[in-house]
């Protein structure tokens, strides 16, 4: 009997070790999806916010581009670009656009020294500008 449970730990063991690989990389993407997710997110708010600042005042590029730096700012991203398109004057919706850009590093990639590289991200909120 004693030998049967023997032999039935190192089975186990070896089996534990030949599956745990499998489940660390299928751990990491889960975090280094949840963590893209929440990249995005945090995007599509910072265009949300420079496209209100933009609908409500005159789409000033710099004020819009602030604003945007701050709510990523406060999320610990850094901003790649920001581009404000304001309305046409033709268009008689009066829309106007803001557009986020950011690189999104693969956190196991610096661990391990594999999957190296960065993956870039945009958020675009379309508003209508608001007369005052």
């Amino acid at each position: 009997m004693v030998s049967f449970i023997r032999r039935n730990r190192g089975q186990a063991v070896i089996e534990f070790a030949l599956v745990l690989p499998l489940l660390l990389i299928i751990l990491f993407g889960i975090v280094e999806f949840a963590r893209a997710w929440m990249t995005v997110s945090v995007l599509t708010s910072a265009a949300r916010e420079g496209a209100r600042l933009a609908a409500v005042t005159a789409p000033d590029v710099n004020l819009v581009t602030i604003r945007v730096n701050e709510v990523c700012s406060a999320a610990g991203l850094t901003v790649k670009g920001v581009t404000v398109t304001p309305p046409d004057s033709m268009d008689p919706t009066r829309r106007l656009s803001v557009t986020v850009e950011s690189d999104f590093t693969v956190l196991l990639g610096e661990l391990l020294g594999t999957f190296k590289g960065t993956i870039p991200l945009r958020a675009t909120s379309v508003m209508r500008h608001e007369s005052i």
